[in-house]
């Protein structure tokens, strides 16, 4: 019973400590198969080398696994997987041009006028207009902004 609970506190230990420190790669790997003492490979490797794959065999005096080798000083890691992307949290969007880039919000309207594009350009900021005929379709009234070759209406300005 007391071997068993040595080596499950080893097992522990080896897995916080892969998990916590550069011997994952810095999250690169997952799935801790194999740990290594090698002293003599600091000579060549220094004290932190990602080796990348390798397909396993004799290492160190001792069988070792195929998988992805990490070397921190004094042991080689060897992980089964690489790990997933960590999921990035999606940035906030920069308020786009249509909108005046975050000046009006609550969008009314979007009327193509493609017309328009020889009088405004690209883009235009026209402002408030109270609404009326526009490029054959009825404009509401609100802040409208034009992004070649759509107007956009606003409800509200911020």
């Amino acid at each position: 019973m007391r071997n068993l609970i040595i080596a499950l506190f080893l097992i522990f230990t080896i897995n916080i400590n892969a998990k916590n420190s550069r011997a994952n790669a810095h999250g690169k790997y997952t799935n801790l198969k194999q740990v290594i003492t090698c002293h003599k490979d600091r000579a060549q490797y220094g004290d932190y080398y990602v080796s990348g794959y390798w397909k396993g065999g004799s290492w160190c005096g001792t069988r070792a696994a195929s998988g992805y080798w990490v070397w921190a000083y004094p042991k080689w890691y060897v992980w089964a997987n690489k790990a997933k992307k960590p999921s990035r949290q999606k940035k906030a969007k920069k308020p786009s041009r249509t909108s005046a880039y975050g000046k009006y919000y609550g969008l009314k309207q979007k009327m193509k006028c493609s017309k328009d594009r020889g009088q405004y350009g690209n883009y235009h900021d026209s402002g408030y207009w109270k609404g009326g005929r526009w490029c054959g379709e009825r404009g509401k009234a609100g802040y409208w902004v034009w992004s070649n070759p759509y107007w956009y209406v606003w409800k509200h300005r911020r």
